[in-house]
């Protein structure tokens, strides 16, 4: 742990004591007679606490005398800690019995891991006792956490799948259960490190039918993390909803905040269509029925016939998308493995519900103007202020420096926030005209309900569009409330790219890559 400059008067005065008064050794002059003359008794609660920095802890005691307690002193050196509870001021000579609750908190800037602090107890005829209360700071009270896991229902068409998952904790992973009781798998892996990531072969074999389980792992105080699963060996379903990965790495799946992999449309019995702007000649893209793992379901280039698809993931090759700068429309029916990646539009072709230019000055109150023919008319007493959208996080005329988007300059389609610094925790937003009026809501778009903590499509809420506009990329569109903003997670601190593609109602947030 690093040393930091410690000001150890600062940190005396945030000691805080329950029940008790901190003085100096004033203590009065006056004689006491002894009763039984033996030394006072200190009865520890614990002696020992396994605890973690910067969370408040407590010592409790209980002390006893019959001569009656004069004055407590607590002590650690490293703590910078020399107190003195006068309990003959505080309680009297009468005080024969006093439970010490005593509560503090160790900084993280100290080095020590263990804080031995002696109690000193002085009766009234000058008996003398001693006990020591260690606060060890080993302790864990944070829960591990899934860094990648599988979903509830794992629906399995091969007879055999990997099962996976990576499990994180902030001080250790000890240990790691899976177990199937019906596939006759009950595991307990043993570990010593912050991270542990399973996968295994599991065998199925042919009949269709569940299989329920459970996962789990535990850091060294038991805390633990678990989640019911539930094997579902069957055929083939016509999925509501299928996505279309353009990542190589499983992990980047994961590691977004939304939009990776990407919704596409289902648009029949068991077919589903997908728009995907091709930035570069060369991406390799696959399609999935869940978001987080190319297993146990991935439909890609069969390598025995790469002129239909197949969906096991060990054979499954990705499609290449050789034109640049263009819209690809990929029909494919997953039943039948047919596929059609033919068809592209140009950026000229592809249209967008923006009604005006990012940047260019347009009229300030809508009211004032009439609209006609996707065109305003004229009317001199209006203001003008530029056009602009921005991550909404409170109201339009309150968007944060840095919360602008911006044309990507290959495709005026996508609209962007490059190295946008957010923190972990909750990030609330959706994009929306900045303007002076508050909620005018010119332009704006929201995400479904049903997503809106990991919104897949983003629906066109403004009040005017670009003339002739109709969103046919879009078929999850009937389920956006007014007031819907994303509910997101940022998992750590960091900077992060928005990439809003507009005609296709897809936005997409990862940690940005340092070029």
């Amino acid at each position: 742990m690093r040393k930091t400059l410690f000001n150890p008067k600062a940190f005396i005065a945030a000691l805080m004591l329950s029940g008790a008064i901190i003085a100096s050794c004033g203590d009065d002059e006056k004689s006491f007679s002894a009763v039984d003359n033996q030394n006072p008794t200190i009865s520890l609660e614990n002696e020992t606490i396994h605890w973690e920095f910067a969370k408040e802890f407590r010592i409790k005691a209980k002390i006893d005398d019959a001569d009656g307690i004069k004055t407590i002193n607590l002590k650690n050196s490293d703590l910078f800690l020399n107190n003195t509870i006068n309990i003959l001021k505080l309680k009297g000579s009468d005080c024969k019995s006093y439970d010490l609750d005593y509560k503090f908190t160790v900084p993280d800037t100290l080095k020590s891991e263990s804080f031995p602090i002696v109690i000193t107890v002085e009766d009234l005829v000058g008996n003398v006792s001693s006990a020591t209360f260690t606060a060890s700071m080993d302790g864990d009270f944070t829960n591990p956490k899934f860094t990648s896991e599988p979903s509830s229902t794992i629906n399995v068409i091969m007879t055999s799948f990997n099962l996976k998952f990576a499990v994180s904790d902030n001080k250790v992973i000890k240990r790691v259960t899976v177990k199937f009781p019906e596939l006759n798998i009950d595991e307990e892996i043993s570990n010593d490190s912050k991270e542990y990531e399973y996968k295994k072969r599991i065998e199925l074999g042919d009949e269709n039918r569940d299989y329920k389980g459970t996962i789990a792992a535990y850091d060294a105080f038991d805390n633990k993390v678990e989640k019911e699963i539930t094997i579902s060996k069957d055929e083939l379903k016509d999925y509501e909803r299928m996505y279309l990965s353009d990542v190589k790495k499983e992990a980047d799946l994961t590691s977004d905040v939304c939009g990776v992999p990407m919704l596409v449309n289902h648009s029949g019995e068991f077919e589903y269509t997908a728009f995907y702007y091709n930035e570069t000649a060369g991406t390799e893209i696959r399609f999935i029925p869940q978001k987080n793992s190319f297993d146990p379901i991935c439909f890609g280039l069969d390598p025995s016939n790469n002129k239909i698809l197949t969906p096991n993931p060990d054979e499954a090759q990705p499609l290449i998308l050789d034109k640049e700068g263009v819209y690809y429309k990929i029909v494919f029916n997953t039943k039948e493995g047919t596929y059609d990646a033919k068809t592209t539009y140009t950026l000229e072709e592809a249209i967008d519900p923006l009604p005006h230019e990012l940047g260019k000055n347009e009229w300030n109150h809508w009211e004032k103007g009439k609209f006609t023919d996707g065109k305003w008319e004229d009317d001199p007493e209006i203001d003008w202020q530029p056009f602009r959208i921005g991550a909404m996080t409170d109201n339009p005329n309150n968007i944060k420096e840095g919360y602008e988007f911006q044309y990507n300059p290959q495709n005026k389609h996508i609209i962007q926030i490059l190295g946008l610094e957010l923190e972990a925790g909750s990030f609330n937003f959706h994009p929306h005209i900045i303007h002076t009026d508050v909620w005018w809501d010119y332009a704006s778009w929201k995400p479904e309900s049903e997503t809106k903590n990991d919104p897949e499509i983003w629906v066109w809420t403004g009040k005017y569009t670009r003339l002739g506009y109709e969103n046919a990329t879009t078929s999850y569109n009937n389920n956006v409330e007014v007031n819907n903003h994303a509910e997101l997670t940022i998992p750590k601190t960091g900077k992060y790219d928005i990439i809003f593609d507009i005609h296709l109602g897809r936005m997409k947030i990862i940690p940005s890559v340092s070029k």
